[in-house]
């Protein structure tokens, strides 16, 4: 495979302009025709609950009754850890595992709630955990894991396949398939909820408390869709962490679920998430960031092998449903999941699996489609004398690079990043898989404030402090500051020489000879999953113009090269990476139901032409 790898060099510096659009692409159809069901396995079925605690409050001078609710995080219950997933009345009544708590809020005489009435769940999801065969970058075995969420026995059938593709994640316990993960707070646990059923839970008044800190980060409770309606006409008050929904907004919420219901609602869905390589199963291994089309090769593995597992494994049969005569399947993440959710859609088409997958479009939300327009938004951002927004980004993408690009193999790190950059360990984080991206603001902070060796001052020239939306502040770097000065000098000219038309349907223009930082602009530009292809189903792409992160030229970019059927989605709100993803998964618009509506609701194999309604 070395020799292969060697091959491939001379080739490509014999043919120095090739972009992705002109790398052969891997030889796939022997692999995805038949499943091997032997390389695969299931490794452990679960449940995804959410807790009701139902209170009586009296009033002392009125006497009379108020009722309140309270949802609490949700949990995950493992067949493994002693809990018979299959035996409905158990998990319903989750005393066990909340006796402890239960014991301690009714033992306190003045519970601000009143007294607890009974405790009971409702809100559920069966998931299972699996491993699968998918190929590494050199064509060789590699075994990968992934997460499956699907619908209880509650419903009738499967309605659809969603591909869920997650966010930048640099620690080994924020991917999917961990056992201590939390499906409250993830981009992941909002898919995840897409396999959950409406439900109309309560037909009186209550007030009710939504636990977690956000409403829209509340997978399974009611229902999916429901999510998206939660935003009108309310004004919720904050009691420690929790949201109190009024009964006015709780009714209008209630009465959004009967319509989801009287069309074809996109609930009851299996969802399928890889971990994607370099995490679970293959955490020993490095994680190809924005290598797009392994990521997409690995990630239709994923759901092939998911919806086979689903079908026809003994431990899948006790949960299992059929499939909707006329399912579909979608992809959809934001961030680098919304650039592997277009990834995973051009792969399909591409490699003439729509059919096989019953493939009707994707829904991206601010994602690096382009590398290069990408770098060359953050050239333009120094100029101005501006702060990287996101300072691991950078690192990731060269690290990935020298992780798994051919044009990269012969190159290490500090041909490209300023040395003492490297001194804070960076890159030793990024290896390690122990450090979650939002830790890596406290380690700058510690850097800057203690230096390496109580050399306090150390630092003072990489890392600058600035607030952030949250008045607290954090230190970041100029782009200059990670990038050597020959590296920065050379992306800083292409900036000046194409500043005009870098987002145009030509783009930045490939080099004419190879060389260390040529090298790395063929390796960017190999990962334009905007050129090369004409989308036959609808892409959609929803981005922040606010978005500093991963800047809206790639929604541009898209737009001007990709054809009518990639149709953008400005963000309403205008909002910063972070907060772009959670109007992504819910917003304060109804833009998530109109796009998984129309992407899972299409006659089979109809392609959607130019949509002009502006009712988003």
């Amino acid at each position: 495979m070395r020799i292969l790898k060697a091959f491939i060099i001379v080739l490509l510096c014999t043919t120095v302009t090739w972009a992705q659009n002109n790398i052969p692409q891997m030889s796939l159809s022997d692999k995805l025709a038949e499943l091997d069901l032997d390389s695969c396995r299931i490794k452990d079925i679960g449940i995804v609950v959410s807790d009701i605690e139902y209170y009586i409050k009296t009033d002392s001078l009125t006497q009379k009754t108020d009722t309140t609710l309270i949802v609490n995080p949700t949990e995950i219950l493992w067949q493994s850890e002693g809990y018979n997933i299959n035996n409905l009345e158990e998990t319903a009544r989750m005393r066990v595992a909340r006796r402890g708590r239960r014991k301690v809020l009714t033992s306190a005489p003045t519970f601000q709630y009143g007294v607890l009435q009974d405790m009971f769940q409702e809100f559920y999801y069966y998931v299972f955990s699996f491993e699968y065969q998918s190929v590494d970058a050199d064509g060789n075995p590699v075994t990968l894991s992934a997460m499956a969420a699907c619908p209880t026995l509650n419903a009738s059938e499967v309605n659809n396949v969603v591909i869920g593709t997650h966010i930048t994640m640099t620690s080994d316990k924020e991917r999917p398939s961990s056992r201590f993960n939390n499906f409250g707070t993830e981009d992941w646990g909002m898919l995840f909820s897409l396999a959950a059923g409406p439900k109309m839970l309560f037909t009186e008044k209550y007030s009710l408390i939504l636990g977690g800190a956000s409403v829209s980060y509340i997978p399974g409770i009611l229902a999916s869709a429901t999510l998206a309606f939660i935003a009108p006409g309310l004004a919720p008050l904050v009691l420690a962490g929790s949201v109190m929904v009024s009964i006015a907004s709780f009714v209008y919420l209630c009465d959004q679920v009967d319509k989801a219901n009287a069309y074809h609602a996109y609930n009851n869905n299996l969802v399928i998430m890889p971990d994607y390589e370099g995490y679970g199963a293959s955490k020993d291994r490095a994680h190809p960031y924005l290598y797009q089309e392994l990521t997409a090769r690995q990630c239709v593995d994923a759901a092939l092998y998911g919806m086979k597992l689903y079908k026809s494994d003994s431990k899948t049969q006790y949960i299992r449903l059929p499939f909707r005569e006329e399912f579909r399947t979608m992809s959809c993440g934001f961030s680098q999941g919304g650039s592997v959710a277009l990834a995973v859609h051009r792969f399909i088409e591409q490699n003439n699996l729509d059919q096989t997958l019953h493939f009707s479009g994707s829904y991206c939300g601010d994602g690096p489609y382009d590398p290069m327009s990408t770098l060359m938004y953050y050239v333009e951002q120094e100029k101005k004398g501006e702060l990287m927004a996101m300072p691991i980004v950078l690192p990731l993408i060269v690290k990935g690079m020298l992780d798994s690009n051919p044009y990269m193999v012969s190159h290490k790190v500090e041909e490209y990043c300023n040395p003492k950059f490297l001194e804070t360990g960076i890159m030793d984080w990024l290896a390690s898989k122990e450090v979650p991206t939002y830790e890596v603001w406290d380690k700058f902070k510690t850097l800057y404030e203690k230096g390496m060796d109580g050399d306090t001052l150390y630092f003072r020239d990489i890392f600058v402090g600035r607030k952030n939306s949250d008045g607290k502040i954090e230190y970041s770097c100029k782009l200059s500051s990670i990038m050597n000065e020959e590296c920065y000098a050379y992306f800083s000219k292409l900036y000046d020489d194409n500043k005009d038309t870098y987002t145009s349907a030509d783009g930045i223009p490939l080099p004419k000879k190879r060389g260390v930082m040529e090298d790395l602009h063929l390796a960017l530009a190999s990962n334009d999953i905007t050129k090369g292809w004409n989308p036959r189903h609808t892409a959609y792409l929803f981005h922040s113009k606010g978005d500093t992160t991963v800047p809206y030229v790639n929604a541009l970019k898209a737009q001007n090269t990709m054809g009518f059927r990639a149709h953008v989605i400005t963000a309403p709100n205008g909002l910063d990476h972070g907060d772009s993803g959670k109007d992504f998964f819910r917003g304060d618009s109804d833009i998530w139901d109109i796009v998984f509506e129309r992407t899972l609701n299409l006659r089979l194999y109809d392609f959607v032409t130019d949509i002009t309604d502006k009712s988003y």
